[in-house]
């Protein structure tokens, strides 16, 4: 059972302490005064689960955290009171994982596309596998409708039926023109983020014959993580070289283009998006809230300085998770 600590704090204060960490560009000097300066947003810490997680994700009141091959349940209905739950062992480690109801859909490494039953939160259950037969690992995964989409990052997009989750169907898959690193999902869409190309839009509208939408080849070449915001037919693409985060327009998908760029101060580590609204985690530097409802102008909204090292970001209706490394933080906006 892990310990859970409770707290009430301000958004953090002593970022400047973090301050001469590497710089990527020479453009984020500005980055860094904006990030010391800005203080126009907050949160309330409501609550600390301390146990190691460098992944976590949630739906509704459910949360999952992992932390190497180690996934472990959370009740979060009560989000000053998260409750620890069961946990469950995997073959290999953990890449990435999304709950949807009472299931977790996790890529799994060497072994691929794994089904969690959380039906049970006491006592979680692998309900199916497809295993991939590969080189590479199965390094993410993500819910586009009734599709769940993995990638390889030797083999790229893969296109699952779990309408029985006792044997996950491989419906189809997509080579992109270098190592799928990431991916979302966005309607009939798959969003892949490709390295060194950038996003690949992967249209799913016939799950059995996939066709390519488009590319838009990022300004980096090392393109490592994306989000979505569907409500804005946005998608969010990180360079893991530059910490740059490009925003793209995919309300066509056959004609992406990008609309404007946001320089964090530091190393990416995970991103999440809602609306208008863009969280980072920064590693040492904690979490970041952008708005980019002027995408061409995006402006740093709230930070809170983690006191470990921020690794992922879930959101949910009331509350923000983060996976510090050492402990899980509920955050509240204020």
């Amino acid at each position: 059972m892990v310990a859970i600590l409770t707290a009430r704090i301000p958004c953090g204060s002593d970022v400047a302490r973090r301050g001469g960490a590497l710089l990527f560009l020479a453009g984020a000097l500005a980055s860094v005064a904006t990030w010391v300066s800005a203080q126009t947003g907050s949160f309330e810490l409501v609550a600390t689960i301390a146990a190691p997680a460098n992944i976590v994700h949630a739906d509704g009141s459910v949360a999952v955290l992992a932390n190497g091959n180690t996934l472990t349940l959370l009740d979060i209905s009560v989000a000053d009171a998260p409750d620890s739950r069961g946990t469950l062992t995997l073959t290999d480690q953990v890449w990435d994982l999304v709950v949807d109801g009472d299931r977790a859909y996790v890529a799994n490494g060497f072994v691929g596309l794994v089904v969690v039953d959380l039906s049970d939160s006491d006592t979680p259950v692998v309900l199916g596998t497809y295993e991939v037969v590969s080189q590479g690992q199965t390094v993410s995964v993500a819910i586009a409708g009734d599709l769940v989409l993995t990638t390889n990052n030797q083999t790229g997009l893969s296109a699952f039926d779990v309408a029985d989750p006792t044997a996950p169907k491989l419906l189809s898959s997509w080579l992109t023109g270098g190592y799928s690193r990431d991916v979302a999902g966005m309607n009939h869409l798959g969003l892949v983020a490709d390295q060194p190309d950038g996003l690949h839009v992967i249209d799913l509208s016939d799950p059995l014959d996939p066709l390519e939408a488009s590319i838009h080849f990022a300004d980096g070449e090392t393109t490592q993580l994306i989000a979505r915001s569907a409500s804005t037919s946005t998608a969010f693409i990180v360079d893991g070289t530059t910490a740059q985060v490009e925003i793209v327009d995919v309300s066509d998908p056959t004609r992406v283009s990008r609309t404007g760029v946001y320089q964090a101060p530091g190393r990416i580590s995970n991103l999440a998006a809602r609306g208008t609204t863009l969280f980072l985690t920064l590693g040492r530097r904690g979490l970041a809230v952008v708005d980019v409802s002027d995408a061409s102008a995006p402006t740093l909204k709230a930070t809170f300085d983690t006191p470990g090292t921020a690794q992922s970001v879930a959101l949910t209706d009331d509350v923000t998770l983060v996976a510090d490394g050492e402990a899980v933080l509920v955050l509240r906006a204020q």
